[in-house]
């Protein structure tokens, strides 16, 4: 096959899974979590996004998704409601859920060292990059067929471009699970004790780690502008980035974004606009005296009606 038509068909390929779409929003809406492995004593069942396997063991073991392709234990503990606990949710992940969810484009966690002076350094690196860069970047142009054809649910001005960052202690004991988590993200980490900046996205991916000097203008402007950047390829397993246990219902999150709650007026709000009795001066006074006059009723029936099918509306 002659060269110039393998790369058309190349080509036309890559372009058919291109849209308009940031990643960090096309990943939040689409590209649901891969579930990680956990063992478990027999008789106990999980929530959440999970794959269960129960063993006569009196402990918890995690295991990371089956497409990484590692059967290793990566957090273990006891069996007890508090290690539970620590598994499905931590202080840490509700803060970055709730950042996603407030429309941040991605939370940067910065893992310490434990050494006061390199974390110092990398945190006021990271936060002054970061604000720079939400002040200077500027998100791509949203397509109007992408967003006829449900690739994104919000409109082009519903997006925010903002970073934020969140130092993490590696010995705080509520991260546990969480922190293996993301030192699992790639098979070294484990053994580095520089700080490691995690940028998360989407439903809590992790794009990759920058360690130690790795932390520069380079890399983590390449990491914002991949973030920020059309999505390329609709296929999640095709992009890098590795999933975290998050216990967040993702597609209400979306639907509350896409769709706001809206407090409507109550009715004692808009008396001004209800229909109003009018009393009649002058001989006619005791004729009408039974029979008050309705001014602009049509229009005060149709707007009871309006603000009812809204209701309605809103509760579906």
């Amino acid at each position: 096959m002659p060269h110039r038509l393998i790369a058309f068909f190349i080509l036309t390929a890559s372009s058919a899974f291109a849209c308009s779409v940031p990643v960090f929003r096309y990943a939040l809406e689409h590209w649901a979590a891969d579930p990680y492995r956990v063992t478990m004593p027999h008789g106990t069942k999980l929530d959440g996004n999970f794959k269960v396997t129960n063993a006569a063991v009196p402990k918890i073991e995690l295991r990371q998704p089956l497409m990484m392709r590692n059967d290793e234990v990566i957090w273990s503990a006891d069996f007890n409601e508090a290690n539970v606990k620590t598994l499905l949710d931590s202080p840490a992940r509700q803060q970055i859920a709730e950042r996603l969810g407030a429309g941040e484009s991605a939370v940067w966690v910065l893992l310490e060292s434990g050494d006061d002076a390199k974390d110092t350094a990398a945190a006021k690196f990271l936060d002054e990059r970061l604000e720079y860069l939400s002040g200077v970047m500027e998100l791509p142009k949203l397509d109007q067929q992408d967003i006829k054809n449900g690739l994104v649910s919000v409109p082009g001005d519903g997006l925010r471009l903002e970073f934020s960052t969140l130092r993490l202690k590696r010995d705080d004991a509520a991260e546990g699970a969480f922190i293996a988590m993301l030192l699992a993200s790639e098979p070294d980490l484990r053994g580095m004790n520089d700080p490691i900046a995690f940028p998360i996205f989407g439903q809590g991916r992790v794009l990759y780690a920058l360690v130690g000097k790795g932390i520069r203008v380079e890399t983590v402007d390449r990491a914002a502008q991949f973030l920020i950047g059309s999505c390329s390829c609709q296929v999640k397993e095709q992009n890098p980035g590795v999933d975290l246990v998050m216990a967040v219902d993702w597609k209400k999150m979306v639907k509350d974004q896409a769709m706001p709650g809206q407090q409507l007026p109550e009715l004692t709000q808009i008396a001004d606009l209800l229909p109003q009795t009018v009393k009649i001066e002058g001989e006619a006074e005791a004729k009408a005296a039974d029979s008050p006059v309705w001014l602009d009723w049509r229009a005060g029936l149709g707007l009871i009606a309006l603000l009812a099918a809204i209701r309605m509306l809103m509760k579906r």
